[in-house]
């Protein structure tokens, strides 16, 4: 079979049938395209039935085969096509492998034919001519000589190999380096390794090269662009700490190794290889039984087509990193791997030599040292200080927090095993290089023995444990009570497991919260956005609490339209969420938890109530959020679309795993042929679905042999509050302007607020309150009935504005809770926009009410009008807070208004117009405790009711009632009181409702 070279740019490389490769615009793809017009996942190259096809995936701009925009092509030698434009885009040909390499006689003038530069790329000018490099035993100038030490160049005589990370078994014989296993080895002693489409040349040790390259004049050392220093001995230099990115490039040191220094030698956590100058390797990978060195990277290492440089920052050399190493600092520094407890080794960002420096600054800022550049680190976010020998880790105010070991610390001395957290980025400092690791998705997660029992020892999960490798998408299905929710609670933290862990990537899940709860995304089942906003303005305001309040308006706008534009939904930014199609506010939800870029997110039923049509759209878009980088789960019932997921958990009654691996597998291993017989044969009880699993060969191969324990750590778990990314007052404004904003755009609101005070008060006048200046006692008696209708109004319109408040916004709040939300703030925003609008309500009824009734001229301490308008306002403002209770109790909006009606009643029986209270056993002592009792109490002193009122043989008027100040500030006081128990009551409902990981400190 002839293999297929894809080229753009001028770059190639070689595709292997065994595995797909994903083409786009994000960092992460398998062939990076970076030229605007490229979606981020443009398309997907697959193996197929003996052919390779080209298949769109959903990109933005279209593919185009000659013109002609195309969603699937079979591609052979000869095609061509363009990405994002049928005449501009970005062109991708593709062709046939040379069957062997041309080798370069002695004399040939290697200007001619340059070599690329190590991976196939080359940092240069397209059409650039190199000069040729030294010949043998010649070094370059000494501009270009590369300090002593450096990982390209050869500590001693011999051949020396250090392999890459994750590198192929090596090839067997005396002179082969390390690579994939479909590449054949080169015959002789030499060095250098090869693209696997190439055949390497017989002779005298000469590593084999592609057909366009002329090897430099010499005894067998592989050509190389001049800034390259050629090992002593023949071995192919590269320049420093550079890791190649194109599949089938040629061998380099991995950027953390040190070069042996004598044959043999390994760094000290690797096992040497057996040979007479073999470099050591990581524990995992076989050494070469020779002496031959050079190494293959592995095959699947990402491309970049069309961007500038042909290298991550983090493979770049250290000449061209201005924050990393420079060569006039002396000899390049060792880069460790990151220690155990962070799990799988990373390819590192950025080095830094501290030799000399006294403070390193940390931050977003680029004026700082190290520059993290994302809007959850601050600008200003730390710095690391020397002293004496001794590293010391300072806070300076950052919002996000500073982790130490996954704990949040103000100051903290550092030493070689601890993990430094700031944002995405994980920092290890050995001595005085300073190695900066980011989290960019590509992680693994798993969950192992989770088991969680409530009250009275009832399983919610039973010894729960399976692995999600990286970019993978996967289902998790099951009957009602199977334990789905409480799943989803315990792999996000959000309610731990009783018995088991976590793992992210190797770290404890749970031990390491605090740092890591930013790097989950949760979309619970009901919308976390205001629907009355538009999406782009519900975006902005989700941004200004997640982000630091350092980050500029700007920023945060530019985030969330490269967030809408991401989800395809920038043509609907200016519409309202609630004028939105289901899939499409779910798409917004989703968006939300996309704006800090989560590498794991979690969703509960998405798709619950989408039609058939939406919900294949929802489960398209979480399939192309995992292919770009995330792992993604989906807690659904619904079964139609499960071919898309990598892996599909079927949780079976009393929390036990049914099934778990690829979804093709699911009703065969099940014995059905449909999901409703499963879900049928998951109600017998005698079948253990459990343990007829966890005996089966899927469960070794689809759990115990993928499962990555985490690092035991010594310690109590110690859970601390989510950082606040804004100030108290910051996130008290941005929820004032959002809760405005959001009232404003709900015009029925309006109507109800402006109307409810008015017709209340034309109620009360069309009640005759008779003479209220009569000066016969007990002739007034009408009087008591104006002032319950004003205590019914300012308490029918205060619990009103209040009683579905919090129980609609739920779901937002624990959302927005759990990254970071005061409650306080959020109360207190609650309390100030509604208390303006009930007061401006109780003032309004009033008016309505009183105006043109006589009264007497004076009441307790002032004209009685004013007096009037202070109890009834007060007194809405009482009910409102009594309204918010309600809302916080209640578990549905629907049980609102029952509860608003009996409020009510309660307030109208014991405000003591109807019914008098002096005296009375049970009933005064129930009458303390509502609100309206007070207020009545307050306006009859005001308007001395006692004089005016007839009274019962032997009854005498309520001492409440009195119109003197020490009665009336008593009435005005008691109600002060209710509020604030109230408020205090309204709190603590808060937190019982929130994360439970949240309420343990």
């Amino acid at each position: 079979m002839t293999q297929l070279v894809v080229e753009s740019n001028g770059v190639s490389v070689a595709l292997d049938p065994r595995r797909s490769y994903r083409v786009g615009r994000d960092p992460g793809a398998d062939i990076v395209v970076s030229v605007d017009g490229v979606s981020r996942t443009h398309a997907v190259l697959r193996f197929e039935g003996g052919q390779w096809i080209l298949e769109d995936a959903g990109s933005a701009n279209g593919t185009y085969d000659g013109g002609r925009r195309v969603q699937r092509l079979v591609v052979a030698p000869g095609s061509q096509v363009r990405l994002g434009h049928p005449e501009q885009g970005v062109p991708v040909a593709f062709r046939a492998a040379p069957a062997s390499a041309t080798r370069a006689e002695p004399g040939t003038d290697p200007a001619a034919h340059p070599a690329p530069a190590q991976g196939g790329f080359s940092p240069h000018p397209p059409g650039q001519v190199f000069p040729p490099p030294g010949g043998q035993g010649q070094a370059p100038p000494p501009a270009q000589q590369p300090p002593a030490g450096y990982p390209g160049q050869a500590a001693a005589s011999g051949p020396q190999s250090v392999p890459p990370p994750y590198a192929s078994p090596p090839g067997q014989g005396d002179g082969t380096g390390t690579m994939p296993p479909y590449q054949q080895s080169a015959q002789g002693g030499g060095t250098g390794g090869m693209p696997p489409y190439q055949q390497p040349a017989h002779g005298d040790g000469t590593g084999g090269m592609p057909p366009y390259q002329q090897p430099a004049q010499g005894d067998g050392t592989g050509g190389m662009p001049p800034y390259q220093q050629p090992a002593q001995g023949g071995t192919g230099g590269l320049p420093p700490y550079q890791q190649p990115t194109q599949v089938g490039g040629t061998g380099t040191m991995p950027p953390y190794q040190q070069p042996a220094q004598g044959a043999g030698a390994a760094p000290p956590y690797q096992q040497p290889a057996h040979g007479d100058g073999t470099g050591g390797m990581p524990p995992y990978q076989q050494p070469a039984q020779g002496g031959g060195t050079g190494t293959m990277p592995p095959y699947d290492q990402a491309t970049q087509f069309g961007g500038p440089g042909s290298m991550p920052p983090a493979a770049q050399g250290y000449e061209a990193d201005p924050i990393g190493y420079q060569p006039t600092h002396g000899t390049p520094p060792p880069r460790a791997p990151m220690p155990t407890m962070s799990g799988q080794y990373r390819e590192p960002t950025k080095v830094r030599n501290l030799g000399g420096q006294q403070v390193l600054r940390i931050g977003r800022a680029p004026e700082n040292d190290m520059v993290v550049a994302d809007l959850r680190v601050s600008r200003q976010h730390a710095e690391l200080r020397s002293s004496g020998g001794t590293y010391e880790l300072v806070d300076v105010g950052s919002r996000s927090g500073t982790y130490v070991n996954g704990q949040r610390v103000e100051r903290a001395i550092i030493g070689p095993n601890d993990i430094i957290g700031i944002g995405p980025s994980t920092f290890h400092l050995v001595g005085d290089v300073l190695t900066e690791y980011t989290d960019t998705g590509a992680v693994n997660f798993s969950a192992h023995d989770l088991t969680v029992t409530v009250d009275k020892g009832k399983v919610l999960l039973d010894h729960v444990s399976f692995p999600l490798g990286e970019k993978c998408l996967v289902a998790v299905i099951g009957p009602s009570g199977s334990g789905k929710s409480t799943l989803l609670r315990a792999l996000t933290g959000l309610r731990p497991a009783d018995q088991g862990t976590v793992s992210y990537d190797g770290r404890d899940l749970y031990r390491d919260y605090s740092e890591l709860r930013s790097r989950i995304g949760l979309v619970p089942q009901d919308d976390i956005l205001h629907t009355q906003l538009t999406v782009r303005r519900a975006l902005i305001y989700a941004a200004e609490l997640r982000f630091p309040d350092d980050t500029r308006q700007h920023e945060r706008k530019a985030r969330v339209d490269e967030v809408l534009k991401e989800l395809g939904l920038d043509h609907r930014r200016d519409n309202k969420i609630s004028a939105l199609s289901g899939g499409q506010r779910k798409r917004v939800s989703v968006a939300l938890e996309l704006l800090t870029k989560p590498s794991l997110l979690f969703l509960d039923e998405p798709t619950s109530g989408l039609d058939p049509g939406l919900d294949k759209s929802v489960m398209q878009m979480l399939r192309g959020l995992a292919d770009d980088g995330r792992t993604v789960a989906v807690v659904t019932h619904s079964v139609a679309n499960l071919d898309i997921c990598d892996r599909l958990l079927v949780m079976a009654p009393g929390g036990r795993i049914a099934f778990f691996g690829p979804p093709k597998e699911a009703l065969p291993f099940l014995g059905f042929t449909d999901w409703a017989d499963v879900f049928q044969a998951f109600d017998d009880p005698s079948i253990d679905w459990g343990g007829r699993y966890r005996q089966s060969p899927a469960h070794q191969k689809y759990v115990t042999a993928d499962l990555v324990q985490p690092v035991a750590q010594a310690g109590p778990v110690s859970y601390q509050p989510p950082p606040k990314p804004q100030s108290w007052p910051e996130q008290l404004s941005t929820l004032i302007r959002r809760y405005i904003r959001s009232i404003a755009a709900d015009p029925l609101f309006l109507g109800i607020t402006v109307a409810l005070p008015i017709i209340m008060g034309a109620v009360a006048r069309v009640i005759p309150a008779g003479d209220l200046t009569s000066k016969i006692p007990g002739s007034q008696g009408g009087a008591a009935n104006l002032l319950m209708i004003l205590c019914i109004g300012g308490c029918l319109t205060g619990a009103a504005n209040a009683v579905r408040e919090l129980v609609k916004e739920r779901p937002i709040y624990q959302r927005e809770r759990a990254v970071g939300l005061s409650r306080s703030a959020y109360l207190t925003s609650k309390l100030l926009v509604l208390g303006v609008i009930t007061i401006g309500q109780g003032i309004v009824l009033t008016l309505v009410a009183m105006l043109g009734v006589n009264m007497r001229d004076k009441g307790v301490v002032t004209s009685p009008m004013p007096e009037l308008i202070v109890a009834v306002a007060l007194l809405s403002f009482t009910a409102m807070t009594l309204g918010l209770l309600i809302s916080a109790i209640v578990k549905t909006s629907e049980m609102t208004m029952p509860l608003l009606v009996l409020t009510t009643l309660v307030q109208i029986v014991f405000c003591g117009a109807l019914v008098h209270l002096d005296g009375k056993a049970v009933l005064e002592e129930i009458a303390w405790i509502v609100p309206a009792r007070w207020a009545f109490a307050a306006m009859a002193g005001t308007l001395d009711i006692s004089f005016l009122l007839p009274h019962k043989h032997g009854e005498s008027p309520d001492p409440l009632w009195k119109q003197q100040f020490s009665t009336w500030l008593l009435d005005m006081g008691m109600m002060v009181v209710l509020t604030v128990v109230l408020i205090f009551l309204v709190e603590r409902m808060l937190r019982r409702q929130e994360p439970e990981v949240m309420r343990k400190r």
